[in-house]
C-alpha cells in the first residue's frame, strides 16, 4: 500500500488490449518492421500476440531498470496544461518518454542504452499508461495509491488498483475478446471519426486523462482537493488522503466501464498511429 506505484499499470489485460488494437491497425510497412523487431512472422496473428506479450515488459523490468517514474506524470489538480513541462523534470515522465522512444524508432538507430526492441516495448506500454487517468494526476496521493478501498473490490485495496485492473477486468478479463469487441465497434466508425479518435500528441492525451480523472474519479467519489505537494510515499501524504477510506459501489464500476472501453480504444488507435508514423 505504501509503494509509489503498483506492480502493474492497467495490469496485463489493459496493456494487451491496447497492443492488440494497435496491431490490427498497422500499415503494411509498420507491420513488417514490427515483425522484424519482435522476431516473429509477418502475419496479423503473430504480430498481435507478440505485441501483446511485449506490452507488459516495461512493468516487469522497471524495478531493475529504475524507470518507475517513466510510467506517469504527476499533474496536480490545480495545474494547467502549461504546467506539464515543469512536472516532467529531466524527461522522467511518461509524456517525455513517449516522445523520445517514438523519435528513436523513427530514426532507425539505437539511442543510448535502449535497443530498438526496448524502444518499441516502452512505447507500446507508455501509450497505454497515459490513458489510465490516474497516471496523469496527483492529489498528494501518488495517483490514487494512498486512498484505501474498504471493503476491497476484487483484488483492489486502493483507488489506483481499482482503475488499473478491476474495472478493465469487469468489462472483460480476456484481452483477446475485449480487443476484438472494441475493434468490432471501431468498424462502425467512419474514416474521419477514426482519424479524430487517434488525433493529438502525448501531451494532449495526458491532459485528456487528467481532466477525466478530476471529473470521473476525484469529483465523483468526493475526494477532497489537497495542497500541491508530491509525497515520496503514502506515509508522507496528508492525513486527509492517507486516512481516507472509499466504499466503491458496484454502480460506480458499471458507470465507468464505458469510460474504460473508450480509453482503451483511444490508446490502441493512437498507438497504431504513432507506430505507423514512426516505422
Amino acid at each position: 500500500m505504501l509503494l509509489a506505484k503498483p506492480a502493474f499499470c492497467w495490469w496485463e489485460t489493459g496493456h494487451q488490449v491496447v497492443a492488440r488494437i494497435a496491431a490490427a491497425h498497422l500499415t503494411p510497412t509498420a507491420r513488417t518492421r514490427v515483425a522484424r523487431i519482435l522476431n516473429v512472422p509477418d502475419n496479423p496473428d503473430a504480430i498481435a500476440n507478440a505485441l501483446a506479450a511485449a506490452s507488459t515488459w516495461a512493468d516487469e523490468t522497471k524495478k531493475d531498470t529504475n524507470t518507475g517514474s517513466w510510467h506517469y506524470i504527476d499533474l496536480a489538480i490545480q495545474d494547467k496544461k502549461s504546467d506539464m513541462l515543469e512536472r516532467c523534470k529531466d524527461n522522467n515522465c511518461v509524456t517525455a518518454r513517449i516522445r523520445l522512444f517514438a523519435l528513436q524508432l523513427s530514426s532507425h538507430t539505437p539511442s543510448g542504452p535502449s535497443s530498438e526492441l526496448d524502444a518499441l516495448r516502452y512505447l507500446v506500454h507508455f501509450v497505454g499508461d497515459i490513458h489510465q487517468p490516474l497516471h496523469a494526476i496527483s492529489d498528494a496521493d501518488l495517483g490514487g495509491n494512498c486512498e484505501h478501498v474498504d471493503p476491497p473490490v476484487d483484488t483492489a485495496k486502493n483507488l489506483h488498483a481499482l482503475w488499473d485492473g478491476v474495472i478493465v477486468n469487469a468489462v472483460n478479463p480476456s484481452d483477446r475478446e475485449l480487443a476484438a469487441d472494441l475493434d468490432r465497434n471501431l468498424a462502425s466508425f467512419s474514416p474521419s471519426a477514426r482519424a479524430e479518435l487517434s488525433a493529438g500528441n502525448q501531451d494532449d492525451w495526458a491532459w485528456e486523462s487528467h481532466v477525466l480523472a478530476i471529473q470521473d474519479i476525484y469529483e465523483r467519489l468526493s475526494i477532497p482537493t489537497e495542497p500541491v505537494i508530491f509525497p515520496a510515499s503514502c506515509q508522507d501524504a496528508p492525513l486527509a488522503v492517507s486516512n481516507l477510506t472509499l466504499q466503491i459501489k458496484s454502480s460506480y464500476i458499471d458507470e465507468m466501464k464505458p469510460v474504460v472501453r473508450e480509453q482503451l480504444t483511444k490508446a490502441g488507435m493512437r498507438l497504431a498511429r504513432m507506430l505507423n508514423e514512426s516505422l
